[in-house]
């Protein structure tokens, strides 16, 4: 056990109960803890794996925007290879003009003194200038292109440098709060261990005063959900992909086909159906079109909390299909619409 959870664990509170005493048989004491108290870690434990999923797709976003920093800056390498070489091309020709401006020096010199007036004199005086300077122009926008595209590169290469920095912590925060949450969880856990086996022994004691065991009977199973006959379409798919992945393991930065976390999920169903949509709940809500909650369709995605850091796939039938959190209980499942939390927004694919 560690340290944070012996700490919780001697707080427990003892519980004792007692049967009226004209029974021969009395109920021994039991020390065990609260329903509070079991009650709270999960709480605890549920914080925790919300702000593990926030900070998820903080990463996610970080990631994404990363990717198109990379594009910008392999954009700005490429403008600024284009550019050295115009600027190269016309500093040659430059140099090129020099040479033949000093070698043709004496036949220029010989063209403007056989002009047959003063007009033709300063028409070809005015010609051999606007050459040169025509030159000099282009050799002076192909430097100052060459010299934009430098800083354009430079530029992107330390916003670059920031967002894999930024990537880095976020990953660090993550690797943080999966600790804290594998240790909520195993505290959680056993305190509802030691409640279940206080509360299993005191039903056997009062079984016994009352020579009778109590029997309750199991809620039965649900009926478990179908999904919408595969038709052919995108959103079919997408919900079929979908269904295939219950069950399977929340790791955060993950995007299939074993292990996800939320956008990883949806992007990973609709990548079966051959869509391509951000690994990022605020990327994708900012990124499709939106629809009335009221008018979602199987395949829509429905959004969670404000800044938007949870989403789901909807499958019909007021169901959603969703990478929930780390920890115990967490996999890819299906919940209800509105009972995991109340939806901000919807979006469309396809």
């Amino acid at each position: 056990m560690t340290g944070t959870r012996r700490r919780i664990t001697r707080l427990v509170v003892a519980v004792v109960f007692a049967v009226p005493a004209v029974v021969s048989l009395g109920l021994a004491s039991v020390a065990a803890p609260s329903s509070q108290e079991v009650q709270s870690a999960k709480d605890k434990l549920a914080a925790l794996q919300h702000q593990f999923e926030t900070v998820t797709e903080q990463y996610n976003d970080a990631k994404y925007f990363l990717s198109l920093t990379q594009r910008k800056l392999a954009e700005a390498n490429e403008q600024r290879q284009t550019a050295e070489a115009k600027a190269e091309a016309a500093e040659s020709r430059l140099a090129e003009r020099a040479v033949q401006a000093y070698l043709g020096s004496g036949s220029q010199i010989d063209g403007l003194l056989g002009a047959n007036s003063l007009g033709e004199f300063s028409d070809k005086l005015e010609f051999m200038g606007a050459v040169a300077q025509n030159d000099a122009a282009l050799a002076l926008a192909a430097k100052n292109a060459r010299q934009e595209a430098d800083w354009a590169a430079d530029r992107y290469r330390e916003v670059l440098a920031e967002r894999e920095k930024q990537v880095d912590q976020i990953e660090g925060q993550l690797s943080r709060l999966n600790g804290m949450i594998d240790q909520q969880a195993s505290l959680a856990r056993d305190l509802e261990q030691q409640r279940a086996e206080y509360l299993r022994a005191l039903a056997a004691q009062r079984a016994a005063l009352e020579q009778a065991q109590a029997a309750a009977a199991a809620p039965p199973a649900p009926a478990p959900l179908v999904a919408p006959p595969v038709n052919g379409t995108a959103a079919s798919v997408a919900v079929s992909a979908a269904y295939s992945a219950i069950g399977a393991e929340y790791v955060w930065g993950s995007a299939g086909p074993t292990t996800f976390d939320c956008s990883g999920l949806t992007s990973w169903a609709w990548a079966q159906a051959g869509v391509s949509i951000p690994h990022s709940s605020s990327g994708q809500y900012s990124s499709l079109p939106h629809v009335a909650l009221s008018d979602v369709q199987p395949g829509d995605l429905i959004f969670y909390f404000s800044p938007i850091s949870h989403v789901a796939i909807y499958v019909g039938g007021g169901t959603i299909i969703h990478a929930r959190h780390p920890g115990p209980g967490g996999q890819v499942q299906t919940s209800s619409m509105y009972g995991y939390s109340s939806p901000v927004g919807a979006a469309r694919p396809g």
